[in-house]
């Protein structure tokens, strides 16, 4: 069966956008060949200024028995620059049933995941395919007029009904093979790196699951509690293949956290560097048992920036969102990565989380000074507002709180609804706007210093322009 694999559009393509490769439908392409279907992906942010023209090209051109559709991400989640991304299933559904009338379509990705069923019952597709789809896939595929025997099933009677067959085990990932990324046009991505200035975002996997509890993530519905590991020789293969076959020169490790088991993460640098894998790479970080030693090697193993999510930085906050860390340790991975010569680090906070306090507010301004003092060029404060989600812990927060309107929607058609959503304590109203004007202080800052270092650049300085407000090339 011929089976069109499309990465959904998210309904714009600023400079600021990331180019990210579909590394979920590249997973799904990979089971589905194996089960002997032909499959074909196509990312629809990118090629072509119409995306919606692109895809009723690669209809006709592909003759599809079957369209699945990857919902990467519902909005932007950020209050700077909102914008919501799900609406555009809507215009991508009526140009398949125009163009390719009567031709089965299914609905997945992390997106559709957190609300199948609200997402089910707001754009008529013929099937849903909740969470990790590589065994659900092909089960459905070869029997779609029995969707009621593949368990993480949703779909449609005759009369419109919504069934939904329930969750589904994750697969056993030490047994899938890496995915394959041969099954798509990788020209179209080379033209979007040299066009908008920026780098392709590879994903690679070691683990899937997280077993933390964190308030306002919902990646445990997406891939489960349990840790599971990728096996560290396929690991090393698929680094190997996608260097040796595709030239990728960078890559970002998208386990929630890289060190969650730290002799699987340690036994993947060891490879790398046994191997002599040259490519550089990012990697999400805890701050359990972080050390230097397991740093430097990191660093050795090709690796050139580390991130961290606190989120808090007070123990008020951090226990509220029931985050597993303390505030010393928080500090202790700031002077950890500063012994590490060379690492580049960022650390991502809330501006007004939970139980904040103005103790907590004058202290994230004194953090973000102090990590531009001791990590200089290294060292990077993310601030952002967190974003309810539904069914998160972080709902029941808010709604305690008073701060979430009756009748909000979670998942709103417009951007404009999306300022309801951020979570901003009362009687901090005034420290989120300081925040607001802040951040733009801080953009026009850098934007500043880019353009008064660029005559130095002949000379072989770095590019201090934020790489989102960088000419085209």
């Amino acid at each position: 069966m011929r089976v069109l694999l499309l990465q959904s559009y998210l309904g714009r393509r600023g400079v600021a956008d990331q180019l990210v490769f579909p590394i979920g439908l590249a997973a799904v392409a990979t089971a589905l060949e194996a089960a002997g279907h032909e499959p074909w992906i196509v990312d629809l942010n990118v090629g072509g200024d119409d995306p919606m023209d692109r895809l009723r090209l690669e209809l006709e051109r592909f003759q599809p028995q079957a369209v699945g559709v990857s919902l990467r991400n519902i909005d932007s989640t950020t209050r700077k620059a909102p914008h919501v991304y799900h609406t555009q299933l809507r215009p991508t559904l009526e140009t398949i049933r125009r163009v390719a009338p009567g031709v089965p379509t299914l609905l997945g990705g992390p997106g559709f995941t957190q609300s199948s069923r609200a997402f089910m019952e707001r754009y008529p597709y013929d099937f849903g395919l909740k969470a990790e789809a590589e065994d659900s896939v092909v089960e459905l595929l070869s029997d779609l007029a029995a969707p009621e025997k593949v368990p993480g099933t949703l779909w449609r009677d005759e009369h419109g009904h919504i069934h939904d067959t329930g969750e589904r085990p994750m697969p056993d990932l030490a047994a899938l093979p890496f995915p394959r990324r041969h099954p798509l046009d990788w020209e179209l991505y080379r033209r979007e790196e040299r066009r908008r200035g920026l780098m392709l975002d590879m994903g690679v996997e070691t683990t899937r699951g997280c077993p933390r509890r964190c308030a306002y993530c919902n990646y445990p519905w997406l891939n489960g509690r349990v840790l599971r590991r990728k096996p560290v020789q396929v690991v090393l293969d698929e680094l190997e293949y996608l260097a040796g076959t595709f030239g990728v020169r960078q890559f970002t490790f998208t386990d929630s956290r890289f060190n969650e088991d730290p002799g699987h993460a340690r036994a993947i640098c060891e490879g790398i560097i046994r191997r002599g894998i040259t490519m550089r790479w990012i990697a999400w970080l805890g701050f359990h048992g972080l050390e230097v030693d397991f740093l430097e090697l990191m660093r050795q193993a090709g690796c050139f920036r580390v991130a961290f999510s606190p989120d808090g930085l007070l123990q008020p906050s951090l226990d509220r969102m029931r985050k597993d860390t303390s505030t010393a340790e928080i500090q202790a991975s700031i002077e950890a990565v500063r012994k590490v010569r060379g690492l580049k680090a960022s650390w991502s906070f809330f501006c007004t989380p939970p139980s904040t306090s103005l103790r907590e507010q004058l202290a994230l301004l004194g953090q973000y000074f102090y990590l531009q003092g001791s990590l200089a060029g290294r060292g990077r404060m993310v601030l952002t507002w967190c974003r309810v989600e539904e069914g998160t812990h972080f709902e029941t927060i808010a709604r305690e709180d008073r701060l979430l309107p009756p009748d909000a929607d979670l998942l709103p058609d417009d951007p404009a609804m999306l300022d309801r959503l951020f979570y901003v304590p009362r009687g901090f109203e005034q420290w989120s706007r300081f925040w607001d004007r802040f951040l733009d202080a801080e953009m026009q800052a850098r934007s500043l210093l880019g353009r008064v270092t660029a005559p130095l650049r002949r000379f072989g300085m770095k590019d201090l322009t934020p790489p989102h407000m960088r000419r085209r090339p």
